[in-house]
């Protein structure tokens, strides 16, 4: 049971999971994949009014200030301990980022940025991965990073299922030494690490895991001051903090505080109960901010999608003619024209505009034909439709938009009942099976193919039953997570995901990051949707 709830919560955590295909480093700063990655090359979506997406290179922090708190309300939920990274789950991962590291950092262009190591090295003859370490880097109880450690922290996530399949073991070599000896090369394997932040082993070992879990330890660039459940986690500054210069806040603290309204009004607030940075999924939401006059920044994060449970033989929605009535009866335009609010837009293909290499070419797009979705209801032997159901994914699905789905479906004679399930209702059909579409987030990772594996895969899906691929697609799953040239490989997959509809898409989600203007923050759009650089946010006084 406990590897089985791992398995379905894990997508936040594969946020980092990309694919980095250098051999070796020389222990540079930032280890950049070859050409022939999935890196995105553009830095906006070919809408004219639609919100710059990437950053393509690292703005250079001038002038920083030091002093001062910053106040964050992001989807995490505080719902549980925080201390020990491999039980900590969803979206309160958010809240480890202030006082925890791993050893490397991946961002939003699937670029590996080396953190805590000095670098490392790729043996494919032996199949074998080999990090260095940083030397005097201490955890908030002072006692020093290093090989055993390190490990022990990874020992611990394969404990809980949270290895990637193609490393069999972590051995230490020396102080300050350690490899990962692999069952086979993937490419994802050399940014496995930058998924797990890491704790103190002999503070663990000395309190208790009871103790810890109430008592992140960690090497980050703030230290636990206080954490109530459901309520905030507030830090203060490490003063030992290992990066020079850094951090330049007082501290720092995540508010839990999930109604809109409550969340606008904290932002435009000053004093004890305003909030500086708020992560938002909303478009109306970042729309009002923006007309307010805040800054507000959106990174692609994939399309929300309709997933048919096509394992069910005996369904209509098994039919490839009704999944493609289904996509021709949506006028994407029209919905993202009511409930875009200028920032979401939509899905032309399952695979983003920022992430071209996955990209088809226009003939794939995805286009409004009543008169076609008609008639394929009638090839497919519905021609007077059929009932079923549309359970919307909590906080990621707008209710307006499964609304207007719901009536575009009507059109062609799909009678839908509509659910809104609170969370754990939602993960019990995806763990269990469903009868109907689910209108679910399909995330982008940095990786594509990493997004591939994880909605389409035996592997993935052999406990959750999400959704189902042909033989073919396993194939190129296996193929393009261990081969160092796989943009062929991702446009093969993606046309499969369209020649079937294994996926219907229907809009392009942002995550906003909106922050006060006096607030220079962690350069969200650099490192992606739910990666930030606490240690480099600071307060303008100017």
């Amino acid at each position: 049971m406990k590897k089985a709830l791992v398995l379905l919560l894990v997508a936040v955590m594969l946020l980092g999971v990309v694919a980095c295909n250098k051999t070796n480093t020389d222990a540079p700063a930032t280890a950049t994949p070859p050409v022939g990655d999935d890196t995105p090359a553009v830095s906006t979506t070919p809408d004219a009014n639609a919100t710059p997406v990437i950053e393509t290179e690292k703005p250079e922090q001038t002038g920083a200030q030091y002093g001062g708190t910053v106040r964050i309300v992001c989807t995490a939920e505080g719902a549980g301990p925080i201390g020990v990274p491999w039980e900590v789950f969803g979206v309160d991962v958010a809240l480890l980022k202030a006082s925890m590291e791993p050893i490397a950092t991946t961002n939003a262009q699937g670029e590996l940025e080396l953190r805590l190591v000095e670098g490392y090295e790729i043996d494919m003859e032996n199949l074998e991965i080999i990090w260095t370490l940083k030397q005097g880097i201490y955890f908030h109880d002072g006692s020093e990073l290093n090989a055993e450690t390190v490990v022990w922290n990874y020992e611990n996530f394969k404990e809980w299922n949270l290895q990637n399949a193609s490393i069999d073991t972590y051995e230490v070599v020396s102080e300050y030494v350690l490899k990962a000896k692999l069952n086979y090369f993937a490419n994802a394997a050399v940014t496995e690490v930058s998924t797990k932040s890491l704790i103190s082993k002999e503070a663990y070992e000395k309190n208790g895991v009871e103790w810890a879990r109430d008592n992140p330890i960690g090497t980050g660039p703030f230290v636990i001051d206080e954490y109530v459940p459901g309520s905030h986690a507030r830090f203060k500054k490490n003063e030992n903090y290992w990066k020079a210069g850094e951090p330049y806040l007082d501290g720092m603290e995540f508010v839990f505080i999930r109604d809109v309204m409550t969340q606008n009004i904290a932002l435009q607030s000053t004093g004890d109960q305003s909030i500086d940075l708020l992560n938002t999924t909303s478009g109306e939401q970042i729309s009002t901010l923006r007309e307010l006059g805040f800054k507000a920044d959106a990174l692609p994060i994939g399309p929300i999608s309709l997933a048919p449970n096509s394992l069910d033989e005996d369904s209509p929605l098994a039919k490839l003619e009704v999944r493609q009535a289904i996509s021709y009866a949506l006028d994407r335009q029209s919905i993202m024209d009511a409930r875009g609010f200028g920032v979401m837009t939509p899905a032309t293909q399952w695979v983003v505009e920022a992430f071209p290499a996955g990209r088809l070419d226009d003939s794939y797009n995805l286009t409004y034909n009543l008169e076609k979705a008609k008639e394929l209801m009638i090839q497919a032997g519905y021609p007077d439709g059929f009932k079923t159901t549309l359970i919307a994914q909590p906080a990621l699905a707008d209710k307006d938009a499964v609304v207007a789905i719901q009536s575009m479906l009507a059109k062609i004679g799909i009678e839908c009942a509509v659910e809104f399930p609170d969370s754990g209702g939602y993960s019990n059909y995806r763990s269990t099976g469903w009868d109907g579409l689910l209108v679910q987030h399909t995330r982008a990772f940095s990786a594509m193919e990493t997004s591939f594996w994880f909605y389409f895969s035996d592997e993935y899906n052999l406990l959750t039953r999400m959704w189902f691929g042909p033989e073919r697609m396993q194939e190129l799953i296996d193929e393009s997570r261990r081969t160092m040239e796989n943009a062929p490989l991702l446009q093969e997959m993606h046309k499969i995901v369209m020649d079937n509809m294994l996926l219907i898409p229907v809009y392009n989600l942002m995550d906003g990051w909106v922050y006060k203007p006096n607030l220079v923050d962690g350069n969200h759009l650099y490192w992606g949707a739910t990666m930030f650089m606490p240690s480099e946010m600071w307060i303008s006084n100017d």
